[in-house]
């Protein structure tokens, strides 16, 4: 089973474009998450009577390692768009791909833990679920198209490379041609 390809992006845009605007948004968005995780690093494991909860740090520590090389890969992701290099979207694919599938198998978890469960919570439990699983839909989408892209990428080197690759044809004088 391979993954689909699409030819066009979000709109009608190119999926040149559209690899440029996912690289651009999933940096901001890693960024902001590394943040985020490193001031909760900082801030949030001290408990309520000011120890250190070392569950909530060690998450956090994770987590903020994550952000960073999501970070990482979608800023090769947006240096592989303006240089035309398709082996740079792979770690891209591959990091969103695995955490696209974590985050799948965490909120069918949610949701068969909230339709076994009666709480106060249910609303917002159901709201964080529901908004992890369009995040993990739309990640689905953006792995089409950056992959989509790459195979462009990879055909347009290949067809460079064999368009000169051919030599011109000369026919060959035989003895009866010769008179």
């Amino acid at each position: 089973m391979s993954v689909p390809m699409v030819k066009r992006c979000c709109c009608g845009a190119s999926l040149h474009t559209g690899t440029l605007i996912i690289g651009y948004i999933y940096t901001v968005w890693s960024l902001l998450e590394l943040l985020g995780y490193t001031l909760l690093v900082t801030l949030a494991p001290l408990g309520r009577n000011g120890t250190i909860s070392g569950h909530k740090y060690s998450l956090y520590i994770t987590a903020a390692v994550v952000s960073g090389v999501a970070l990482l890969c979608s800023i090769l992701l947006i240096v592989a768009a303006h240089k035309k290099l398709a082996f740079l979207t792979l770690p891209w694919t591959i990091m969103t791909g695995i955490l696209t599938a974590l985050v799948f198998t965490i909120c069918l978890t949610g949701i068969s833990l909230i339709l076994q469960d009666t709480g106060e919570m249910l609303e917002v439990e159901t709201i964080v679920i529901v908004v992890h699983l369009t995040r993990a839909c739309i990640s689905v989408y953006c792995i089409v198209v950056v992959h989509s892209r790459h195979k462009q990428i990879m055909y347009e080197e290949d067809e460079r490379r064999f368009q000169h690759s051919g030599r011109v044809y000369r026919p060959v004088m035989t003895k009866d041609q010769a008179f």
